[in-house]
């Protein structure tokens, strides 16, 4: 917060006493959320919403609370630690285009408690209308920018906190919002209000809300690793679309779960709801994942954007990239695990198809390929993923991501931190890899020369990607000679070996396709 603003505030407020927040130079951090409790009302016809959200906050400065809410929504009061609005005693904030400014008197390291109440017509993040079939539902999301429209957030970086969700429903509706259903208490006019608590902190850009009049279908377990049982797993949709969702897509959501947990760790909410809604996309949302009903309707929804959510829920929501390095091996992880899941439940072949995708897809992650999708992004991140445990082998790359998830579930992370842990796993040192893969761009694009005198086989390996990439280091690159494995190392733009022994004339070098590193052949 700027000085001249705030000045401006102190003399909108027209406090009687000198203003604090002078003393202060403009080194504003946001504070820290610690817990949202969120009550939603929706219009029985309209898309009108009614919302008051209660938060409590770790302060670190004694600058004021800046919370982002879009200018459509009307404040209608705002409290502090539960003090009411009285005739001689308000609550003073300002309003100012899409921020509520809220200011207070106590110290850092203080905890605060802000409760603001607004209505009004949301410009995104929240659909209140008729489904595909004329049935009135919600779906709500915090994904991307969409919590501001909604949501009063901290101003920066949205920071992870508990929920707790009382959200009214009309007559045969449910509601699917994170964490456990607490009860639903029945109103005088036939409406039920729904009390969901999480006590996991989450994302605030992780938030996933629902209502309609669902067909609610339990996902059994069939072999369940430790004490997965415990994790309620069920489908969510509409009446019209239940066969679809059970035989289809969701067949074997439960089995994503248990193998996901045997792979890296607990699952870490008590439940995951798969819910159809009118909000477009994949909705990956803590506990809570949306789908477009779209995808029902037309049957085109299937296994891997389930499994890619699912994945999701480990890595994403309960380990949350902090910035944007880590939120590409994030995002890679899910992609893989997603990968991995294939392999696990329809064989090697599947795995290897879907890396093939993703080397298709990340390919497009380079410089000029502009704009560079999120899929392009999470593609590479796989990739990055993928050469990562062909580096270290199977026994560390599991142990290393089952430490990592085990040392840094619900915190916020950076890339250096699977980093750490890798290498504490795995006893190497990879730094230099980490660099590589998330400073240089592109890929390694190789050109193979060879020449045979007797059983000894000359190889000359060229790296002719664009400078500007750089020159990469690749342990163990694939080679076929007449079809055998061979595996070299990339050391520099100019690499020379030899292969000896060879039974026989050679017919023909190739580049491994499907092995351990993403590469490019010359003059692809």
């Amino acid at each position: 917060m700027s000085l001249a603003r705030t000045a401006a505030l102190c003399a909108l407020i027209l406090w009687s006493r000198p203003c604090r927040l002078l003393a202060q130079a403009d080194t504003t951090t946001a504070h820290t959320p610690l817990q949202y409790d969120i009550t939603l009302v929706t219009s029985d016809t309209g898309a009108h919403v009614l919302l008051e959200v209660q938060t409590a906050w770790r302060l670190r400065t004694v600058n004021p609370v800046e919370l982002q809410l879009d200018s459509t929504m009307r404040v209608i009061r705002v409290l502090v630690d539960g003090k009411p609005n009285t005739r001689l005693s308000r609550t003073m904030y300002a309003r100012q285009g899409g921020e509520v400014i809220v200011p207070h008197e106590k110290a850092p390291g203080d905890t605060l408690s802000t409760r603001v109440r607004y209505h009004g017509y949301p410009a995104g993040g929240i659909r209140v209308g008729p489904d595909q079939y004329g049935d009135r539902t919600l779906a709500a999301t915090t994904a991307g920018e969409a919590a501001r429209f909604w949501l009063p957030v901290p101003d920066g970086p949205p920071g992870k906190a508990a929920l707790s969700f009382h959200v009214q429903a009309t007559e045969g509706q449910r509601v699917a919002a994170p964490g456990t259903l607490q009860k639903i208490d029945t109103l005088s006019y036939g409406n039920t209000t729904w009390h969901y608590r999480l006590d996991a902190p989450v994302p605030l850009s992780a938030i996933a809300v629902a209502a309609g009049p669902y067909a609610v279908i339990p996902l059994p377990s069939v072999r369940c690793p430790g004490k997965c049982e415990t994790v309620a797993v069920a489908a969510w949709a509409y009446q019209q679309d239940r066969e679809f969702a059970v035989r289809g897509p969701f067949r074997r959501a439960r089995e994503m779960v248990d193998y996901f947990t045997g792979l890296i760790g607990p699952f870490p909410y008590p439940g995951l709801t798969h819910v159809e809604s009118t909000m477009p996309g994949v909705t990956p949302g803590a506990s809570v994942v949306l789908y477009d009903q779209a995808g029902y309707r037309g049957h085109t929804l299937d296994e891997p954007p389930v499994a890619r959510a699912t994945a999701r829920q480990w890595f994403g929501n309960a380990v949350t990239p902090g910035d944007s390095a880590a939120r590409v091996l994030s995002d890679g992880l899910a992609e893989y695990l997603a990968a991995l899941w294939r392999g696990h439940a329809d064989g090697d072949s599947a795995f290897r198809a879907s890396m093939r995708t993703l080397a298709d897809t990340a390919r497009h992650a380079v410089p000029g390929a502009a704009p560079v999708s999120g899929a392009a992004e999470a593609a590479r991140g796989a990739w990055i993923v993928h050469q990562l445990r062909g580096l270290v082998g199977d026994s560390g790359f599991f142990r290393g991501l089952r430490g990592y998830y085990g040392s840094y579930r619900d915190s916020t992370t950076s890339a250096a931190e699977l980093e750490r842990s890798m290498s504490a796993a795995t006893g190497k040192e990879l730094g230099w890899y980490f660099r590589q893969t998330l400073t240089q761009p592109g890929y390694p694009v190789v050109e193979v020369h060879w020449k045979q005198k007797g059983s000894t086989l000359a190889l000359e390996l060229l790296q002719t990607q664009p400078r500007e990439w750089g020159v990469f280091r690749v342990p163990g690159l694939g080679l076929l000679v007449d079809g055998k494995p061979v595996k070299v190392d990339l050391t520099g733009r100019e690499t020379r070996t030899e292969v000896k022994d060879l039974p026989g004339k050679v017919k023909r070098v190739e580049l491994e396709e499907g092995g351990w590193w993403l590469v490019g052949r010359h003059g692809r």
